[in-house]
């Protein structure tokens, strides 16, 4: 029997998680409380606390913690809303830390769920679910994709991924560690999906788009980021995106920002800011194409 490889999550991924919990710790309403998500990243999300509070701002930690929930419970609330019209498969692309299969029994009994992410970082989570005692739920499929020697099609045929029938992707926290050339395949092959198939994904915005709090909390977090050997590489302004989501096969394309993350998630909160440093855009294939 070969042992699969482990190794610990990325620090993106840590650093997503340590967000939500910072975002627990606030008075409610909450855009998502995430329990596990501390214990998930285990020391190292205790150690990143830190460096978070040293290297931004009260007001952009705030801001960045709130987004990080924000932009998770979108694609939980569009997964909600496609259940009810009948989809029943959901696919987490670069799943890393996420937790939904772990917290939302509501709506785990209605899918299958499939968490794609490199093999050797599965195998690290798999161990810390267990090392916390958090069963693996029977709708949850593994997806090990190397993308270097498959492609994503072909990772989740192997898992028993239907084509041929409509999906929710969440793609959050990724393109911007891509090449446009890397963002182009994956939305072609999930525009090639069922008619009605929709990819609810994150990208950044140019530091040369922001000023004041949100260009701050932009060279906070690219200094860390770079820090950690992850460097951000995409990013885009909304009509760049939308052009892109369209050109690979999208039909019916949503934005999402701040005001918007207020407006859902915070209302009546004059408290809250969100910066709009990433963005999301929610697209959905209305007619069938192949890749």
């Amino acid at each position: 029997m070969v042992v699969p490889e482990v190794r610990k999550p990325s620090q993106s991924a840590v650093l997503t998680a340590v967000a939500r919990e910072l975002h627990r710790r606030e008075a409610p309403p909450l855009a998502l409380d995430d329990t596990l998500a501390l214990a998930l990243g285990g020391d190292d999300a205790t150690r990143l606390v830190d460096t978070l509070e040293r290297e931004l701002s009260r007001e952009a930690l705030l801001a960045f913690s709130r987004w990080v929930c924000v932009r998770a419970r979108v694609p939980e609330d569009v997964v909600a809303r496609a259940v009810e019209d009948g989809v029943d498969q959901y696919v987490i692309l670069g799943a890393g830390l996420d937790s939904f299969a772990y917290r939302r029994g509501d709506l785990r009994e209605r899918l299958r769920i499939f968490e794609v992410d490199h093999p050797a970082s599965q195998a690290w989570k798999r161990r810390r679910l267990e090392e916390l005692g958090v069963a693996l739920p029977p709708q949850l499929v593994f997806v090990p994709a190397d993308f270097e020697h498959q492609t994503l099609a072909a990772a989740l045929s192997a898992a028993a991924f239907d084509h041929r029938k409509r999906a929710v992707y969440s793609w959050i926290g990724v393109t911007m560690y891509l090449t446009v050339e890397a963002i182009r395949a994956t939305l072609a092959t999930i525009a090639s999906g069922a008619p009605g198939t929709s990819v609810v994904l994150t990208y950044n915005r140019p530091p040369s788009a922001l000023t004041g709090a949100a260009l701050e909390t932009e060279q906070g977090l690219r200094s860390i980021l770079t820090g950690m050997g992850e460097p951000m590489i995409s990013m885009f302004e909304p009509p760049e995106i939308e052009a892109l989501v369209r050109s690979e096969g999208f039909d019916h394309v949503t934005h999402f920002g701040p005001e918007e993350g207020l407006r859902t998630y915070f209302p009546g909160r004059e408290d809250v800011r969100l910066l709009g440093v990433q963005r999301i855009i929610i697209a959905t294939v209305t007619a069938a194409h192949t890749v």
